[in-house]
């Protein structure tokens, strides 16, 4: 029987080295896993860990404590509530102890007996007789004022206008100087102008015209002292005319009297 071919010694076995190199990166790839892991658990992420539970406990004890406010705000209202009843109780016993007060007043007054005195029918006053009272009355107030106008009128009329000189050869025409305004006596009754329309006056501007084609007629100013400056508004009217004119002050501020020039026309 022939024998096998012998083998060549000089060949060489590749699987040893290439079990050693499965070997050293199994092992490199354990170390590189065992180094990731050991990351993983650094302090940076314990602290991170920490700030969210501490975070968490933050936001519970803010939430509690809104809570805490939120009763707070409660017993507060109620204690006031407390109050103002206590206040309303405290004003409901006076109330009721001035009721108490009135009502018992009212009993006492309706304990009282009221006795209306008879009246004599003779002794009653009707109505036609409260009449009859009150036109005398009234009568009598208009009496009174009557003659309360007749003294007034008495004690104003003291101041009377004399004919004296050679004004006894003139008509004279008396016009009252007043403060901003004269009183046109030859008027019935008389008329007051202010001064200040003394040019447009149609009274006025016919008196004037009345002296101016009279021979004997001038007008008289009687001055008030009061009347100064109507005075010389009025004169330089009729000076500038050429109408005959004159002045008598007077004195005191009571009513002026001209009877006697009115006795002397008649």
């Amino acid at each position: 029987m022939p024998r096998r071919p012998r083998t060549n010694d000089d060949d060489i076995s590749l699987f040893p080295f290439l079990s050693i190199i499965a070997c050293v990166i199994g092992v490199l790839t354990m170390m590189i896993a065992t180094l990731a892991l050991a990351q993983t658990d650094t302090p940076d992420v314990a602290q991170i860990e920490t700030y969210e539970q501490d975070q968490k406990a933050l936001d519970r004890t803010k939430f509690r404590i809104e809570q805490i406010k939120v009763e707070i705000s409660d017993i507060l209202k109620l204690r006031e509530q407390q109050k103002q009843n206590e206040t309303n109780k405290a004003e409901i016993a006076e109330m009721l102890a001035e009721l108490n007060a009135i009502e018992k007043e009212l009993a006492e007054q309706k304990k009282v007996k009221i006795v209306i005195p008879m009246i004599d029918p003779k002794a009653r006053e009707t109505a036609t007789d409260m009449q009859a009272q009150h036109a005398q009355l009234e009568e009598q107030i208009a009496q009174l004022e009557q003659d309360l106008r007749d003294r007034k009128d008495k004690s104003e009329a003291n101041v009377t206008v004399l004919p004296q000189g050679s004004g006894l050869n003139f008509n004279p025409h008396f016009v009252e100087c007043a403060a901003e305004s004269f009183v046109m006596h030859t008027e019935t009754p008389q008329k007051r102008i202010r001064t200040a329309n003394a040019a447009k006056a149609e009274k006025f501007i016919a008196l004037m015209e009345l002296a101016a084609n009279g021979k004997n007629d001038s007008i008289v100013f009687l001055v008030r002292s009061d009347g100064l400056g109507t005075f010389r508004t009025l004169k330089g009217l009729c000076d500038q005319r050429s109408i005959r004119n004159g002045k008598l002050p007077v004195v005191g501020q009571g009513r002026i009297d001209l009877s006697a020039f009115t006795e002397k026309k008649n």
